[in-house]
């Protein structure tokens, strides 16, 4: 054990309500495999992913620094794409955000934030223009405005890093920092990072069903990567794609093809009665409310699972009204003309899989019937969706301090902390994986971000206080 000194600030600098002098903040940590230059890597937070969950919490730190008028959290956030560009492989000219704009990084926490959708647009000079269109960002437009937040906060962040590690560091039997192994993507050199509490803002993994993933490659992928796969995707003049998958993703990539490939064909393989509308109830959406979320929490573990079932018909497995007509305008115009482009599959699951010279063959089967017949794709996109990790993979050497519940998923409170041992004082954040604990609003929706940001970030400052006042209490 050493001991540090590891700050030293005037007690009027608005930290304390008192007068004095300076104070010095003299902490005692495990030093061993940390050498002086790591330990001025040392910080309050860090975020782990820049993406759209941690730019809401870097937003909502950066409107208190303003307020207060000094940083109130020293932190840093690790990102390993290039930019924070919201989807980028799914930018698709016409296609549209799925909530109302006002749910942005910062309007439902604080309508005066620099950050607000309202002011990009101010910012812009485009906020006359966009009210013509009717109040609904394209996709393109909410990525650029994802960005625009994410560079004015890049001084605390680092692209192209990646963390593979998080290990805690002990000091007098119980865990007060963790130590945070930090790989650059250019260089691929490594450095350690100490913290006292981190935010882990990750989101949901794709989906991609068994029967796929030994074929994975330049042919088979999922929509997630759908841009990029085009790029450098090898096929004729006239090729023949596989869309699988029932949701909104299915349909505006299958409308994207055939204006790519005017001579494709396309199979859409949905396991659903075709594509179904999404449920825009004005009662059933107020699910993505925060007072619901209070609710959906409270419940137990079995009345979460079956409420859940009965929230999926808003955002899961469904389509809007516009991209529907689009598809089956398309679909009945080629019949008009005798043509017959896209065929839309339902109650219809892929039974098998196999490769032949460059192209796949797959065995389609009816659900109920179990008839059978083959079809030959030069392409397979898997539209089948996004999984929540039980314990995401970076927190894997922190399992045994984790508390978990009986199905092995992690216990987190209201405020989206992570249970953890009484010895462990550092505090884990999750931000962005709560759908199961909190509701549909909280996965990936930006419904809850902005507010979910905003308790996180008041738990952090009480943490934070509540771990300074017992260091310098004599």
């Amino acid at each position: 054990m050493q001991t540090e000194i590891f700050e030293q600030f005037p007690l009027d600098s608005g930290r304390w309500n008192r007068g004095g002098s300076y104070y010095q903040i003299v902490l005692n940590f495990d030093t061993e495999g940390i050498n002086m230059t790591e330990r001025m890597n040392d910080w309050d937070l860090i975020g782990i992913g820049f993406g759209p969950a941690g730019i809401a919490l870097a937003t909502a730190m950066s409107d208190d620094d303003e307020k207060q008028g000094e940083e109130q959290v020293r932190r840093l956030f690790i990102e390993k794409s290039e930019s924070s560009a919201w989807q980028p492989d799914m930018l698709l000219p016409r296609t549209d955000i799925q909530h109302h704009f006002l749910r942005d990084f910062a309007t439902p926490r604080d309508p005066r934030s620099r950050f607000t959708f309202s002011n990009y647009l101010v910012e812009k000079d485009r906020l006359f223009s966009f009210g013509h269109l009717g109040g609904v960002p394209g996709r393109i437009e909410w990525s650029d405005y994802v960005q625009w937040c994410a560079k004015q906060l890049a001084d605390r962040t680092w692209y192209r890093h990646q963390v593979t590690g998080v290990r805690p560091l002990w000091s007098g039997g119980t865990i007060d920092r963790l130590q945070v192994t930090v790989q650059n993507l250019h260089t691929s050199e490594t450095k350690e990072l100490m913290t006292r509490h981190l935010a882990v803002n990750v989101g949901r993994i794709p989906f991609v069903p068994k029967i796929y993933r030994p074929y994975l490659g330049s042919q088979i992928f999922h929509s997630h990567q759908f841009l990029s796969r085009l790029k450098v995707l090898e096929v004729g003049d006239s090729p023949t794609f596989a869309v699988v998958g029932s949701g909104q993703n299915a349909i505006e990539v299958i409308l994207s093809l055939i204006e790519r490939f005017p001579q494709a064909e396309i199979y859409s393989i949905n396991r659903n009665l075709g594509f179904r509308l999404v449920d825009m109830g004005h009662f059933s959406n107020e699910v993505f409310f925060p007072a619901f979320t209070d609710y959906f929490y409270q419940l137990p573990a079995a009345s979460r699972k079956e409420l859940f079932e009965k929230m999926k018909a808003t955002n899961y497995s469904v389509v809007d009204f516009d991209v529907s007509q689009a598809l089956y305008w398309k679909v009945y115009e080629d019949r008009v003309q005798g043509k017959e482009r896209i065929h839309v599959t339902r109650c219809t699951q892929v039974a098998d899989l196999d490769e032949r010279e460059g192209r796949y063959s797959l065995t389609l089967e009816d659900l109920y019937t179990k008839s059978t017949h083959n079809i030959t794709a030069d392409a397979v996109i898997l539209c089948t969706g996004f999984q929540e990790e039980k314990v995401p993979r970076v927190l894997k050497s922190m399992e045994p301090y984790l508390i978990k519940d009986e199905e092995g998923g992690l216990e987190i409170t209201r405020d989206y902390q992570i249970q953890t041992r009484d010895l462990v004082r550092s505090r884990l954040f999750i931000n962005g994986l709560t759908e199961r604990t909190h509701g549909i609003s909280d996965s990936t929706s930006f419904s809850m971000m902005a507010l979910k940001a905003q308790r996180i970030y008041d738990k952090l400052k009480e943490e934070r206080l509540s771990s300074i006042m017992q260091e310098v209490t004599p």
